[in-house]
């Protein structure tokens, strides 16, 4: 028998003084559900259900300790009957305890557990299991959701998922945006229930890295991903978040053009003059995805942020090809560190990749702000044109009049542009006479495509100026799709990886095979990243 939403923090307390044994009689026959309940209770009444003396005095000292100890403040605890999660991380003196707010205006929604109906498994992470399902408002109108169920063994949950659960629920009850995942209520049953918001159409992962016969996504198209991300991005920082697990599995398809962040598990409020959060224990992170200062030093910032948005903006023109595959964990630091970077995606024009670059700055003070980040990426935003004639020359992008294109290199002293045709989708190299752009009034296209200068860092990949040495990103070649569910070598000083889990919400689990996807086993043990 599972035990009751309200009374876990009895469990944990019988466990701790291992009295657990006197859970049920406790709760069921001497109807003890919250610790001042005890003032009522006397020692002839434990007696009556086997309690011996000494088991009294030590659950007595307990309570006492219960009591006197620091009570959460949190909304979440409060409903769960003060129970407080196990292995917190602990911050630096200097920044304080970490505090997530209130709810503005009160809870969104307490769900009855029979409004909600599970069905088809859509995948598992490292505390949940998450289903497709049903809400019935009391209206009678039923809405699909995504129904996110604390995983729960023979005894109860274990106090750090219950805790990691906890912690991603009052998280995203204070979110509303456009672009992030909504949460519509929790349900305070068994198993405990998170009811969010249903992306019907899986992870943007999945979408780019579906096989054919399903085509590409238009260039165009994925610059307006960036522009949703980076308003969804600039809200978190405005409410003093770090997200820490920006990656395109983390990106969910509303609709055919929108997308939504999700998968808050990871995410932290930001504190100290600095604003950053620092971790203080052996907590999983995405390795491949991190900034050199996260790697180094456990510490996290809206800047940090800014690093994973420049990953994943390379993950989305590259076709969802896994950043630093095949490099072994310790060498990626070490790379980063030596001012190596990713290549430029064959999709991804010189402008669009020099902003990538300045994600990438060594330096988070030197990363742009999201705040600003729109009108970088206006100034990367590829120009849209209509093919004007047929193109058949060999090697040729081919078209047809009428054919849209996007223009993805180009510039005004050159006969030759590099574009994607929104017929076929294809990408490749055309003649710039053949094609008529959007904005110049029906004449052929012959300014400059972007407002931006071409990036020197291309050349120069492993620097942000481009005046330094270039690097050798290829010592280890690429391998697309390896497994990232190995054993991870041991970084010098200590520091390891491990990987973070996707959000609770709809892709086949099959699509997230050996990347950070619901299927992929947990990894075993969690090390450690050390301290400042």
């Amino acid at each position: 028998m599972l035990p009751e939403a309200g009374s876990l923090w009895l469990l944990k307390l019988l466990r701790d003084i291992q009295l657990a044994q006197f859970y049920w009689p406790i709760l069921e026959e001497l109807n003890v559900t919250r610790p001042e309940h005890f003032d009522f209770v006397k020692p002839e009444d434990l007696d009556s259900i086997g309690m011996g003396r000494p088991a009294q005095r030590r659950l007595s000292e307990a309570l006492k300790r219960l009591r006197s100890g620091p009570k959460s403040k949190n909304w979440v605890y409060k409903i769960l009957g003060g129970f407080a999660p196990e292995h917190k991380e602990p911050t630096l003196p200097s920044q304080g305890p970490p505090h997530l707010p209130e709810p503005e205006g009160g809870l969104k929604c307490l769900i009855p557990e029979g409004a909600v109906c599970r069905r088809e498994l859509l995948g598992s992470g490292c505390f949940g299991v998450v289903h497709r399902g049903l809400w019935t408002l009391p209206s009678g109108k039923s809405v699909p959701v995504a129904v996110k169920s604390l995983r729960v063994g023979p005894e109860g949950p274990v106090g750090t998922e219950l805790g990691d659960f906890l912690r991603e629920v009052s998280v995203m009850m204070n979110l509303e945006h456009p672009h992030v995942l909504r949460l519509h209520g929790l349900v305070l049953g068994q198993p405990l229930q998170m009811v969010m918001e249903l992306a019907p159409l899986g992870s943007l992962h999945a979408r780019l890295t579906a096989p054919a016969p399903t085509p590409p996504l238009p260039v165009a198209l994925l610059f307006l991903f960036l522009r949703q991300l980076a308003g969804a991005m600039a809200y978190l920082g405005a409410r003093g978040l770090v997200h820490r697990d920006l990656a395109t599995r983390n990106l969910l398809l509303a609709s055919a053009r929108t997308i939504k962040v999700a998968d808050f598990g990871l995410v932290r409020p930001l504190s100290g003059a600095r604003g950053r959060y620092v971790m203080g224990g052996p907590r999983p992170i995405p390795y491949a995805w991190c900034a050199p200062e996260s790697l180094r030093h456990g510490a996290f910032s809206s800047a940090s942020d800014m690093w994973m948005f420049g990953v994943t903006l390379w993950e989305m023109f590259s076709g969802g090809e896994e950043p630093w595959a095949g490099v072994p964990p310790y060498l990626i630091l070490q790379r980063l560190e030596d001012r190596a970077r990713l290549p430029r995606p064959p999709l991804c024009s010189r402008t669009l990749y020099s902003l990538a670059l300045r994600c990438w700055a060594p330096h988070p003070a030197d990363r742009p702000s999201f705040t600003h980040l729109e009108e970088l990426l206006q100034e990367a935003w590829p120009s849209e044109g209509c093919c004007v004639r047929d193109v058949t020359e060999p090697g040729a992008l081919r078209m047809e009049p009428g054919d849209p294109i996007t223009v993805i290199e180009g510039s005004p002293d050159s006969t030759i542009w590099k574009g994607q045709n929104g017929r076929t989708f294809k990408v490749g190299s055309f003649p710039a006479s053949a094609v008529t752009l959007a904005d110049s009034g029906g004449l052929p296209a012959t300014r400059p495509v972007h407002r931006g200068t071409p990036a020197r860092g291309d050349q120069h990949p492993g620097s942000i100026d481009g005046d330094r040495k270039k690097a050798n990103l290829w010592d280890v070649p690429p391998a697309r799709g390896q497994r990232r569910n190995v054993p991870l070598e041991r970084m010098k000083g200590g520091t390891e990886c491990a990987w973070s889990h996707p959000p609770g919400v709809p892709g086949s689990t099959g699509s997230h095979q050996g990347r950070c996807g619901f299927s992929h086993p947990e990894p075993q043990g969690r090390p450690a990243l050390p301290l400042e």
